[in-house]
């Protein structure tokens, strides 16, 4: 098969993946956007402001997404401790707890698409470009956040 037919097909497995990992979520009474939220606050607690710049949504968005997570027990809101007038959210032992099982769940359905030697393989590479992109999405978030609180 022609590298660039290979390219194309590794794009097209990710939106599959992505695809398949929603209609997941769905079953499973949490969002993709909401585990996002939740795997952001595990670095710690938040302004829903700066939560909202992070994933490039309105805050009405996130206010909405927050209340949800809540409601749920899976975050709660506490004092910045930056500014004791200010509210930040952080994830609750709940949670952490949710985002472990969601984790599982979604690792199973990647078991029951892909088969063995190439799941092996796929989850290697999946967690070197993980690693990989880690130091540049903390920087990207570092200054995401500087600007929302200058």
């Amino acid at each position: 098969m022609p590298k660039s037919e290979n390219k194309a097909l590794s794009v097209r497995a990710i939106v599959a993946f992505y695809r398949e990992f929603e209609r997941a979520a769905r079953e499973d009474d949490i969002s993709l956007g909401q585990y996002r939220t939740m795997l952001y606050l595990k670095g710690g607690a938040k302004r829903a402001g700066a939560i909202a710049a992070a994933g490039a949504v309105k805050k009405p968005t996130v206010s909405a997404m927050l209340n949800a997570l809540r409601e749920k027990g899976w975050i709660r809101d506490e004092a910045d401790p930056d500014d004791g007038r200010a509210i930040a959210v952080a994830l609750t032992a709940a949670g952490r707890a949710r985002i472990e099982s969601f984790e599982k769940r979604l690792a199973g359905h990647m078991e029951a698409l892909v088969p063995e030697p190439d799941l092996s393989a796929l989850r290697e590479a999946l967690a070197s470009a993980y690693l990989d992109l880690g130091s540049t999405r903390e920087e990207r978030q570092k200054d995401i956040e500087k600007q929302f609180l200058e």
